[in-house]
């Protein structure tokens, strides 16, 4: 067996790197295709329940997957801002458990920037009222009065879906812009089901009562405090692993090559690390690699017409980060600000050293990350560094965010298919690969890129969690992962 290196490891908690090098075995008994949230709540079942033979591969340099935190010099950035809140209460307790004390509340603040002004998000009716001003606050409450006598009872669109809870004038200040900022494509060809999906209960009543403090429940997208790690997200899948490293290996800056399959049974896969082609085999695997690509990578391929047009009609919205540091502290109190302006082309805007004082190494000073949704084909995606770098600085001073002499470095994150696109007609070819991927013996698809399914981070590690109980054939099992997020109650209490 080849004597491999395993990868640079490193905590975010920490500034100590970590190199093990190891003899990579050619044979494991599970493999875990992606070291994000739904591959470590996989890993994290198996080794609880004794299973020791594991090997986690991963093509970033840090454990996490979109739910990663980047460390430059000193200075750590998340993919995007995330925010711990889960109704799930097996879900809120290994958090707890993982993290302890370093499991840090936030207050949230996040506001949305539109035509000059900031409007609180969750939005609040008398802030909406006062800023709008008489005109616009008439003309929201007509459209909203008409579209309520006028339902649509089949919605199929995320346009239908807004404006008959909200009506055409809120629809168009606080939705339209930033959701085709988001995914690329007009709110009349985004499917229905993607709104159903995150803003589910959300309408004008439950704002007024969560204004009015009125009702037992929250909607989620209302919630005003949340968990967070006191060294970014990727502290919390970074730490699960260090309580299970004894019986799961790692590699990461890993590429998977193919997915060497007799059959409908996966053998072993091909990956590139560090230069070297290596075949390893497995008995079980686990995948999150994004389900179009799974497709793309068995070995030998499938040859149905029908797959593979399915595999060509599904994709992702593509994401990139500008990461900034400013010589300046407090710019603005959020933690992330939605970027409805249709001038500039950024569409959200963190501020990490909001959510913890240890995501910066130095006082006085803030971490931005200004975000980019995307396509690779897109004139955006194919710019420099450096021209995206002065792009997100530009805009920053348009919008009156931050002073041009301010950001001392930045640095480009790029991610590929972040994003399950839910155009209108996805269903039919998702349907067809998922019923496809079911007929596998010995894989389960997990997360959010590997079920084509656009969770929050608590869905995924769920997935991951039920997926190793299939595997292990654990009491309840099987659990149909399809189902997570679908008709599970989407409401969240005030209080994790």
């Amino acid at each position: 067996m080849p004597e491999t290196d395993k990868g640079i490891y490193r905590f975010t908690g920490t500034e100590i790197s970590l190199r093990r090098i190891i003899n990579i075995m050619t044979e494991y008994h599970c493999i875990i295709l992606g070291a994000g949230p739904a591959g470590l709540g996989a890993a994290t079942e198996l080794a609880r329940h004794g299973v020791n033979n594991i090997l986690i591969i991963d093509r970033n340099k840090y454990i996490g997957g979109l739910s990663r935190t980047e460390v430059f010099d000193g200075t750590k950035f998340d993919i995007g801002p995330h925010r711990f809140f889960t109704k799930n209460k097996e879900i809120n307790e290994l958090w707890h458990k993982t993290l302890g004390e370093e499991f840090i509340p936030v207050k949230r603040l996040t506001r949305i920037y539109y035509k000059n002004k900031f409007f609180n998000y969750p939005i609040k009716p008398f802030d909406v009222a006062f800023k709008l001003g008489a005109i616009e606050l008439f003309q929201a409450f007509c459209s909203y009065v008409y579209a309520r006598t006028n339902k649509n009872s089949n919605p199929e669109t995320f346009e239908d879906w807004i404006v008959q809870k909200f009506g055409w004038k809120l629809y168009k200040t606080f939705f339209k812009t930033y959701t085709e900022k988001v995914w690329g494509i007009p709110c009349n060809q985004i499917g229905a089901e993607w709104a159903a999906q995150r803003i589910k209960g959300l309408d004008i009543i439950e704002i007024l009562k969560n204004a009015l403090s009125i009702g037992k429940g929250k909607v989620k997208t209302l919630v005003e405090e949340f968990n967070y790690p006191a060294n970014g997200a990727g502290q919390m899948y970074e730490t699960m692993y260090e309580n299970i490293m004894k019986q799961a290996d790692i590699m990461l800056q890993t590429e998977v090559l193919s997915l060497n399959r007799r059959d409908y049974t996966i053998e072993s896969v091909d990956i590139l690390r560090s230069g070297e082609k290596i075949n390893i085999k497995g008995s079980y695997f686990f995948s999150t690699i994004p389900l179009p690509h799974f497709f793309k990578l068995l070995n030998p391929p499938l040859e149905e017409e029908e797959i593979k047009k399915a595999v060509q009609a599904l994709y992702y919205r593509d994401h990139i980060t500008v990461n900034l540091l400013s010589d300046r502290e407090k710019l603005f109190p959020d933690q992330w600000i939605y970027i409805h302006s249709p001038e500039v082309s950024m569409a959200r805007l963190a501020n990490y050293s909001n959510f913890s004082k240890a995501m910066v190494n130095y006082k006085k000073k803030s971490a931005l990350s200004v975000e980019y949704f995307v396509f690779k084909e897109d004139e955006l995606w194919n710019k420099t560094d450096e021209e995206l770098k002065k792009l997100a600085l530009e805009e920053l001073v348009t919008l009156k965010l931050i002073c041009e002499d301010s950001v001392e470095h930045s640095w480009v994150i790029r991610e590929t298919e972040s994003y399950p696109t839910y155009y209108l007609g996805f269903k039919e070819p998702y349907n067809r690969l998922q019923k496809e991927i079911n007929k596998f013996e010995n894989i389960q698809p997990a997360g959010r890129g590997g079920m084509y399914k656009y969770n929050n981070q608590d869905h995924s590690l769920l997935s991951g969690l039920m997926a190793a109980r299939n595997y292990l054939n654990l009491p309840g099992s099987p659990y149909n992962l399809w189902d997570i997020n679908i008709d599970a109650e989407y409401h969240e209490e005030r209080r994790a």
